[in-house]
C-alpha cells in the first residue's frame, strides 16, 4: 500500500525577492541617468549570462563571475550551463554498454546489387546507437534575466565584500532587483508549452570600467539563495511524452532511469483517468520530475523537513493568475520512494497528483484537506481494489473495532510526520468513495469545486448543502453509516 504523499502538496513555492541580512545597510536614491547607465550596463551583462547558460557554455558563464563569487554559487552556474548542454545526459547514455550481437547471416554475400558488397566477417559484433536512458537536454521556451523595476530603497553591500570588491578594482556594485523569467519547453520546444514563470531575486553585481560581473545571488550579502529550479541540481534530463492536451515532461536526475520508463508508460493513461472523472477543463498535460536523492526532492519541493521516506509526491506551482484560470509553474515531484514503486502503485500517485494539477485554478489556499485530498486520493485509486479494506486497510482495522471517525479528519491530521496521516488520507479517500457511491460523481465533483473554493467553514457548509442538499452533519452521519456496510 501506497504510503501517504506531502501533506500540502499543492503549494506555491516561488517565494518573492530574496530578502537580504540585517546587517545591510539601506539608502534611498531618487532615479537619475547614473542609475540608468547602471541598470543598462547590468542588463548588458545579464543578457551575455542569459546567453551563454542557454548555450550550455560553461567557459563563458564562468568569465561573467566575480573573482569574489562564492564556490557554491559558481558550481551552480556551472551546473545550469553543463545541463542546458545535454553533456551530461549524453555522457551517461555513453557509458551504458552494448550487448554484441552475432547475427547468422553475417558473412553471406549480398544478395542484392543494393546491399554492400563488403560481407561482415563471422563474429563482428553489431552494436546500436547509445539510447538515452532518462531522455536529452532540457530546452527552454524563454530563459532570460532582467532587471526589474523597483521602488524600494536600495541595499547597501556588506563592508566586508566591499572592501573586497575595492581592493579587486570595482569601481561600483549594486545588489540588483531581477526577475528570471522561463518557460520550459522539453527535451523539444515547444514543449510543454508553459506561460512564463517569474521569479523574483537579487543578484549582487560589480563593476570594473565599463563592465560588470555577477557577484552572486543574496547569500553573498547574508540573505537567502535563489529558489532551486530544475536545472540546478546536477544531471538533469528530459524526455517527452505525448498526452491529450499536447506534451507532457518528465525531468529527472541521475539513478531514476527506472522511475521514469515507467512514467512514460503511465502518464498518458493517468491523464485521460483525471479527464474522465474532472473534465477536459484543464491543461491535460504537466511536467513530472523524479529525483533519487532527498536532497534534490526537498530542494525542488521546498520541503526541507518533509519526511522523504514516507512520502511520494509533491505538487508545486508558482502563481495562479486568476484572470486567465491559468495555475503558472506546475510541477509534479516524485521522491526517491518512487523508486520502490510498483507500476499499479507509480499511477495511483500519479493520478492522484494529476488530479492536484487539474483543480488548481479553482482550489483556494485554505481550503480544507479532507477535499482537497480525499478527491485524488478517489480518483487515483479508482479501480484500483475489489475490498474497501484494500483501499483503506488501517481504516477498516479502525471501524471493525468500533472506531469509526467521529467528524471529517481535520488538516491537522495530514501531516506526513505524523501517527494520524495514514489514517486521514484513507479517511478523506472514503467520504469522496462514500459521495460517489450515493449522489455519483458528478455531485462529488461538484461538492469539490464548491467546498475547495474557499478557506471560510461556513460557506463550505452551504457548499454541501448545494451539491448534495444535505448539511455537514449529516454529511458525516451518512458517511460514518457507510463505513460500517462497507468493513462488516
Amino acid at each position: 500500500m501506497l504510503a501517504a504523499v506531502v501533506a500540502g502538496c499543492a503549494s506555491p513555492v516561488e517565494p518573492a525577492a530574496s530578502s537580504s541580512s540585517s546587517r545591510a545597510t539601506t539608502t534611498t536614491t531618487p532615479v537619475n541617468v547614473y542609475e540608468q547607465q547602471r541598470a543598462s550596463g547590468v542588463q548588458r551583462t545579464l543578457d551575455e549570462l542569459s546567453t551563454a547558460l542557454r548555450d550550455g557554455d560553461a567557459n563563458r558563464v564562468d568569465a561573467l563571475l566575480d573573482a569574489a563569487t562564492a564556490p557554491a554559487f559558481r558550481a551552480r552556474m556551472r551546473d545550469t550551463a553543463v545541463n542546458f548542454s545535454g553533456s551530461a545526459v549524453r555522457a551517461e547514455a555513453a557509458s551504458r554498454s552494448t550487448t554484441p550481437t552475432t547475427p547468422a547471416t553475417a558473412s553471406r554475400a549480398p544478395s542484392s546489387p543494393s546491399r554492400s558488397r563488403i560481407a561482415r566477417p563471422s563474429g563482428s559484433p553489431t552494436t546500436s546507437a547509445p539510447v538515452p536512458p532518462r531522455g536529452t537536454a532540457l530546452r527552454l521556451d524563454d530563459f532570460r534575466y532582467q532587471v526589474a523595476p523597483t521602488t524600494e530603497a536600495e541595499i547597501l553591500v556588506p563592508p566586508d565584500l566591499q572592501q573586497r570588491l575595492d581592493e579587486q578594482g570595482s569601481s561600483d556594485s549594486w545588489v540588483a532587483p531581477i526577475e528570471l523569467r522561463y518557460a520550459l519547453g522539453g527535451a523539444s520546444t515547444p514543449g510543454v508549452d508553459e506561460p512564463d514563470v517569474v521569479v523574483d531575486m537579487q543578484l549582487v553585481m560589480a563593476r570594473y570600467g565599463d563592465d560588470w560581473t555577477v557577484v552572486g545571488d543574496a547569500s553573498a550579502i547574508g540573505g537567502d539563495p535563489a529558489p532551486t529550479q530544475l536545472w540546478d541540481l546536477p544531471g538533469l534530463g528530459a524526455t517527452d511524452v505525448s498526452t491529450a492536451g499536447g506534451t507532457s515532461v518528465i525531468a529527472s536526475y541521475p539513478d531514476t532511469a527506472v522511475v521514469v520508463e515507467r512514467a512514460r508508460e503511465l502518464v498518458p493513461g493517468s491523464v485521460d483517468a483525471v479527464t474522465a472523472f474532472w473534465g477536459d477543463d484543464w491543461p491535460r498535460r504537466a511536467v513530472l520530475v523524479a529525483t533519487a536523492r532527498p536532497a534534490e526532492f526537498s530542494a525542488l519541493a521546498r520541503s526541507a523537513g518533509t519526511d522523504v521516506a514516507a512520502a511520494a509526491a509533491a505538487t508545486v506551482y508558482s502563481r495562479v493568475d486568476s484572470d486567465d484560470d491559468v495555475a503558472v509553474g506546475q510541477r509534479v515531484v516524485l521522491t526517491p520512494s518512487a523508486a520502490r514503486f510498483s507500476a499499479a502503485a507509480l499511477g495511483v500517485v500519479l493520478r492522484h497528483e494529476l488530479t492536484h494539477v487539474a483543480a488548481r485554478v479553482v482550489t483556494a489556499a485554505g481550503a480544507p484537506l479532507w477535499i482537497t485530498e480525499g478527491v485524488p486520493e478517489y480518483v487515483g485509486r479508482k479501480g484500483t481494489y475489489v475490498r474497501f479494506a484494500d483501499a483503506a486497510p488501517d481504516l477498516a482495522v479502525a471501524v471493525d473495532a468500533g472506531q469509526l471517525p467521529t467528524d471529517l479528519p481535520a488538516d491537522a491530521d495530514f501531516a506526513v510526520d505524523s501517527d494520524t496521516a495514514r489514517i486521514a488520507y484513507q479517511s478523506a479517500w472514503s467520504v469522496a468513495a462514500y459521495v460517489a457511491d450515493r449522489f455519483g460523481e458528478d455531485r462529488l465533483r461538484e461538492l469539490y469545486l464548491g467546498v475547495a473554493a474557499t478557506d471560510d467553514p461556513a460557506r463550505q457548509g452551504e457548499a454541501i448543502a448545494d451539491a448534495l442538499g444535505i448539511s455537514r452533519a449529516e454529511l458525516v452521519a451518512g458517511w460514518r453509516r457507510w463505513l460500517t456496510t462497507q468493513v462488516r
